[in-house]
């Protein structure tokens, strides 16, 4: 008869507990990295004109930024990039 493994439940807990603040991290790094995509394309379309951008261009241009930098990460191209990344650095670890 196969020996049965124990559920460790503190373990578990743990690593849930770590993975959650994990993800909290990653979501703020994630937002910080789309808030550089926001100020390179204001930067880009400050750099055409005189005049300052006008609070509803800005809103306007870092919506339409975002928007495209997550178009092109869901991309069947780009997502199969991201996964054989991730598994190749899966593999190292």
């Amino acid at each position: 008869m196969a020996e049965e493994k124990k559920w460790d439940s503190e373990n578990f807990d743990k690593t849930m507990k770590d993975s959650y603040n994990e993800l909290v991290n990653l979501r703020k790094q994630l937002q910080d990295l789309m808030v550089k995509f926001g100020l390179r394309a204001l930067r880009t379309y400050q750099a055409a004109r005189k005049e300052p951008l006008r609070s509803t261009e800005i809103a306007s241009l870092v919506k339409y930024e975002v928007n495209s930098a997550i178009i092109d990460l869901s991309d069947a191209k780009s997502i199969d990039a991201i996964v054989k990344q991730t598994r190749e650095e899966w593999q190292k670890q």
